[in-house]
């Protein structure tokens, strides 16, 4: 397990028992966690390993030889995945297309003796599906769309029964020094992380927490979607699923928000014969007779799948501005050297100290929250580019500002979120403005004017216990 870390609805463990049952072998599940990675802090570490004890828990349930490993000072993780796999007729993991993992694949298959089989488990449809990625998410949509009416893809196994399992563990010991800690508190205390990031208040990882999340959101948000998710608003109030976090860490499957989601809807227990036949593409109508429901499979499907696919179809080689689309580039060429009213350094941005009072609740709200609201968050982006000396230099600041901070960054779509800043999947705006071009420009005016930002402003003030006087 490397990116989809739970056993239920994973088509990578599925074909790993299917595998070891083809060829009678034992069965043995390896979850690690290194203590080295980019923008390690003691917010990623704590939901991931909280993600684990879920996974132990379901192990022990369902009969499992499962295999945890968390790196410490005096438990070194190093050669650890060659080691274990010395005996091994296969191994299996994710294909995720992002980050550290597409690397890690390939070092592996490297080291090995055995086969390495990668898994696609990132969406509803198989990645390789599509022949090439999509400029704009109308066209990936109409390509979503009539695949899905070719026949539905087929899915894994929802959820594993002991009986299923039965012969694949041999009771095989791990190697000294597996096994999750006991204190969590006590073991992160004793890691050094290259950054000092906290927990935040009231998120917890694992699968356990992940299905409550859907469970609310599908009970308590989902027909309000449509039109209550694009206002600022707490998380309490505001329409979106709050489903990111588990999604990028595999706590939860998209197969089965998918499916969640449908059945809530009207008409009960969906069915595919329900798709819209009528025209690929159309957003509001396809999935579901309700408008919010097919708004929110949108966002979960198309706009998750532009950014996965973006990566796919080269991983993971996209984390820089040269894969913009030409229009960008000519345009940044040309405005490159335009004046800038404010410059800030990334300590001020990190500080939430411009001169921006909705620019700094969003920086406020990644940093105390661990996320941020998905039109604060453009709005955010944007407003780098327009503050900083060159475009590198704002897609880097970004980069380190939401991996750092966010529980979903270091995702093929927080990489995309932040290079739609930049412009791409989007089209030339007009007119043409200063540092930006035709690239799409936003505005805290305009975000004033369009929505009512008193709450939100409020919310962040709690969060950051100042005064609401702050934030007129």
């Amino acid at each position: 397990m490397q990116a989809y870390r739970r056993f239920d609805s994973n088509h990578a463990f599925a074909y790993a028992v299917s595998l070891a049952k083809k060829q009678n072998k034992e069965l043995i599940v390896y979850e690690g966690l290194r203590s080295d990675y980019p923008w390690n802090s003691e917010r990623i570490h704590r939901f991931i390993i909280e993600g684990m004890y879920d996974n132990q828990t379901r192990a022990n349930e369902l009969g499992i030889n499962y295999w945890s490993f968390v790196e410490s000072k005096s438990n070194p993780a190093r050669g650890i995945l060659k080691e274990i796999s010395k005996n091994a007729s296969a191994i299996v993991t994710d294909d995720f297309p992002c980050f550290i993992i597409p690397e890690q694949t390939n070092k592996l298959a490297g080291k090995i003796n055995c086969a390495l089989f990668a898994v696609d488990s990132n969406s509803i449809l198989p990645l390789s599906r599509f022949e090439r990625a999509a400029s704009a998410a109308r066209i990936l949509r109409i390509w979503i769309h009539k695949e899905f009416l070719k026949g539905m893809p087929e899915r894994t196994k929802s959820i594993w029964k002991k009986e299923d399992l039965l012969g694949l563990n041999h009771n095989t010991k791990p190697p000294k020094g597996f096994g999750l800690p006991e204190d969590l508190n006590s073991f992160l205390q004793g890691l050094d992380f290259k950054d000092l990031v906290l927990p935040a208040k009231g998120v917890k990882g694992g699968r356990t927490e992940a299905l409550k999340v859907l469970k609310s959101f599908v009970s308590k948000k989902l027909q309000k979607y449509e039109t209550g998710r694009s206002e600022p608003n707490s998380p309490e109030t505001t329409a979106t699923s709050g489903l990111s976090p588990y999604l990028h860490f595999g706590h939860i499957g998209i197969e089965e928000i998918f499916q969640s989601v449908l059945n809530a809807g009207p008409g009960g227990k969906w069915n595919p014969e329900r798709l819209s036949h009528q025209k690929p593409g159309d957003r509001e109508h396809f999935y579901s007779e309700s408008s919010s429901t097919n708004h929110f499979l949108d966002e979960l499907i198309t706009w998750r799948d532009i950014g996965y696919l973006f990566f796919w179809k080269d991983k993971p080689y996209h984390i820089n501005l040269e894969n913009l689309p030409d229009w960008v580039k000519t345009n940044f060429k040309k405005h490159q050297s335009d004046s800038r009213e404010y410059i800030y350094s990334l300590e001020e941005f990190e500080s939430a100290n411009t001169h921006d009072e909705l620019w700094n609740a969003a920086q406020t709200e990644l940093v105390k929250t661990g996320k941020m609201h998905n039109y604060m968050r453009m709005l955010w982006g944007k407003k780098v580019i327009e503050w900083t000396n060159t475009y590198e230099e704002a897609f880097s600041i970004l980069e380190h500002l939401n991996n750092k901070y966010a529980y979903d960054g270091r995702n093929p779509n927080s990489y995309t979120g932040i290079l739609w800043c930049f412009g791409l999947f989007d089209r030339p705006w007009f007119p043409e403005r200063n540092v930006f071009g035709n690239v799409r420009f936003m505005s805290s005016d305009s975000t004033k004017k369009k929505f009512k930002m008193k709450s939100y402003l409020e919310y962040i003030g709690e969060l950051s216990g100042t005064s609401d006087s702050l934030f007129p």
